[in-house]
């Protein structure tokens, strides 16, 4: 077989000319063209490469600071209920006021107390 660039002899499973290099793969005559499953490159790409990588660079380090919040707040103990809720001795010393506590007061000024309780129950729906 010869070349049909430089008519140079090659063998049959040759891909490539040996003399001038030419490709010897048999063009498909189909209708259909065949694609390539080889990745596409972007040559004429309307953003410049540094700032592609800039972008890039800042979305990994938004995507790590994320990471790092995440397991900071895993890592530390949960909120407790001991220390949200209030002592049982300060509930008596609202609900009874012992009479040790004696506060002078100026003259014409008087002491008004008023004890709330709330309870919040807070329940998923479904």
């Amino acid at each position: 077989m010869q070349c049909p660039n430089c008519h140079a002899r090659y063998a049959e499973d040759d891909l490539y000319c040996q003399s001038c290099g030419a490709d010897l793969t048999k063009k498909s005559t189909s209708i259909v063209p065949l694609q390539s499953n080889l990745p596409s490159l972007i040559y004429n790409s309307p953003v410049p490469r540094n700032v592609a990588a800039g972008v890039g660079a800042l979305a990994v380090g938004v995507g790590i600071e994320l990471l790092r919040r995440n397991l900071l707040a895993r890592l530390q103990p949960g909120p407790s209920f001991e220390r949200s809720l209030p002592m049982l001795s300060d509930m008596k010393d609202l609900a009874f006021p012992q009479q040790k506590k004696t506060t002078k007061l100026p003259k014409g000024y008087e002491i008004e107390e008023t004890v709330v309780a709330v309870r919040r129950i807070i329940r998923r729906t479904r």
